[in-house]
This record gives structure tokens, C-alpha cells and sequence, in this order.
């Protein structure tokens, strides 16, 4: 790996807990965007089986 691209996986690496763990892991704003994601998710594949059947 070229040191520049070291240097800037360095600089931007996500802050961690004592244990390791990305800290980025218990952000309340992530886990709901992540829950909203999934639901999106479902619903999409809900609507494409609903179509699927109805059709």
C-alpha cells in the first residue's frame, strides 16, 4: 500500500472504545438510519411479491 494512502486511512480511521469497538457502532443517528434502511428494504421487497402475485 503507497504511503499517501496510508497516511489518509490513518487520519480519517473511526474513533474506537477502550475495547476496540468503532465508538461510530452505538451512534443513536446511525442506528436509526440503518433501521430505516432496513425497512425500506422489506417494504421494497414486500411491494415487489405483492406485485409478483397480483400480476
Amino acid at each position: 500500500m503507497e504511503p499517501a494512502t496510508r497516511a489518509l486511512l490513518d487520519r480519517t480511521e473511526p474513533r474506537r472504545r477502550g475495547n476496540g469497538e468503532r465508538q461510530l457502532a452505538h451512534n443513536i443517528l446511525m442506528q436509526v438510519t440503518w433501521s430505516l434502511l432496513a425497512a425500506a428494504l422489506l417494504g421494497q421487497l414486500f411491494l415487489l411479491g405483492w406485485l409478483d402475485v397480483m400480476s
